[in-house]
């Protein structure tokens, strides 16, 4: 009964249901829209019990900021912390469910509202987040730190790692970076770039529908960094409609509705609590579970979103052609402006459809289905059997080139681009596949592999081929 009633106050008061829930998994607020989150595993809310946070005032580069620290409640010694860095003007309580679920987990989640003053941003959430872990030592292990923001805050969190770790020593067993949206570091030159430390995990993620931060402006600082491809990803999650309702993919997605910005949805369970949750595991323990989902290379337990639509990742993001946004890259204020156009002549990876995820197809002709690349002039469809030790098997090729978009059905980029090969595969072998688009004047990148099966014999239902 008592699990009624507080199922009950959580329709009306989600914050106070934090105080009198018992397990980690009542402690959310209602979701918007029909999916519900992880049942277990990485995004499904931790067992911990989450205390009130706390909170203080602290005077930051002459200006006042206002830090908030979430906990569990039954913290018994100082525990991994994920410092948050918000957009602009916007309260550390829009994000509210974020730091709840890694309270839940048993992390402490360290928010700083800094005063919107471009030149000192940085300096302030050094300062406010240096102050947190000085007033809470036994919260707060700064050997194991990840940073995590939103827009303004986000395109800061590499020049700020940076003053943390070569500085100040923090994440000696462990530090990570998760960006979402991210706008300017104004603190980002050349000589940092080239001696950041290599052993941060990154994450940066972007949105298909936002029109506010332009891409390039992270694209250009992501690609030089001297972080292994293995170590970093740069992801995108994209909009989908379920059951009537609309899973927005805008500037927003991080939030989760509180302070009346954004909404929380399954989005924010798939797309950013379950890729911050595996990439602190990771970043702490050195999980290779957790290395898949979190930075697996397009691996199937890292793009699956459960109803959800597939996030697509990648180690050579491209800007989008065409794309117009609120804030560009190009602005006198962005110190690095002068890269944003590095990769503007070269075009995006293709997103792959089918087959992927390791599925098993039973034809030895298979249809190749990917999304279109704007502007393109052709693809070259790739596909190589797999070796025991699963890496291609680049003696033997059944890759296609010169396919145009006519061939392929995709020429006014609404539809997917639809490719049959005429030469047949064998059977009884794995494959593997990628995509390249190009034109004449806009060489492009490779997709990420897509996998499948050619099983030795087509079974039908009553089990003879």
């Amino acid at each position: 009964m008592f699990d009624y009633v507080v199922q009950g106050l959580k329709a009306f008061f989600p914050r106070l249901c934090l105080l009198l829930a018992g397990t980690g998994l009542l402690y959310a607020a209602p979701r918007q829209g029909p999916v519900q989150p992880p049942a277990s595993g990485y995004g499904s809310w931790g067992n911990e019990t989450v205390a009130a946070p706390l909170s203080f005032d602290f005077v930051a580069q002459g200006h006042n900021n206002s830090v908030s620290i979430y906990h569990p409640q039954n913290q018994a010694a100082a525990a991994p912390a994920v410092f948050f860095a918000p957009g602009w003007d916007v309260p550390c309580l829009a994000y509210a469910e974020l730091f709840n679920f890694l309270a839940s987990k048993g992390y402490v989640a360290v928010c700083d509202e800094y005063h919107t003053d471009i030149a000192i941003i940085g300096a302030q959430l050094r300062d406010a987040f240096l102050e947190a872990a000085s007033r809470y030592p036994n919260l707060i292990d700064t050997s194991r730190v990840g940073l995590a923001g939103h827009s303004s805050g986000a395109g800061l969190l590499g020049s700020l790692a940076y003053e943390l770790v070569r500085n100040h020593s923090w994440g000696g067993n462990g530090v990570f970076i998760f960006s979402s949206a991210p706008w300017i570091d104004f603190d980002m030159m050349d000589a940092k770039l080239a001696d950041f430390p290599q052993e941060v995990k990154l994450i940066v993620q972007i949105y298909e529908e936002d029109t506010s931060t332009d891409i390039r402006t992270y694209i250009q600082q992501f690609e030089p960094l001297p972080i292994p491809d293995a170590e970093k990803e740069f992801i995108m999650l994209r909009p989908v409609t379920v059951g009537g309702y609309d899973y927005a993919a805008d500037h927003r997605v991080i939030a989760t509705g509180d302070g009346n910005y954004g909404v929380f949805d399954a989005m924010d369970d798939y797309g950013v609590f379950r890729l911050i949750d595996a990439l602190a595991d990771y970043s702490f323990t050195g999980s290779a579970q957790a290395w898949q989902v979190a930075l697996g290379n397009g691996a199937d337990e890292q793009i699956d979103m459960g109803q959800l639509r597939d996030l697509v990742s990648t180690d050579d993001p491209r800007p989008i052609p065409g794309k117009v946004y609120d804030y560009p890259c190009d602005v006198s204020i962005n110190p690095r402006r002068t890269h944003c156009s590095d990769y503007d002549n070269e075009l995006p990876a293709a997103v792959l459809r089918q087959p992927v995820k390791h599925s098993a197809v039973n034809v030895t002709s298979p249809l190749f289905v990917w999304e279109p690349v704007i502007t393109a002039e052709n693809y070259f469809l790739q596909i190589r059997p797999l070796l025991d030790n699963g890496e291609p098997d680049w003696s033997t090729s059944y890759g296609v080139g010169g396919i145009t978009p006519a061939d392929a059905g995709c020429q006014d980029e609404t539809s997917d681009c639809q490719y049959q090969p005429a030469q047949s595969l064998p059977r009884g072998s794995q494959y593997v596949w990628w995509i390249k688009a190009g034109s004449t004047q806009r060489p492009g990148v490779w997709s990420r592999r897509g996998y499948f099966s050619l099983p030795r014999m087509l079974v039908f239902a009553d089990g003879f081929e």
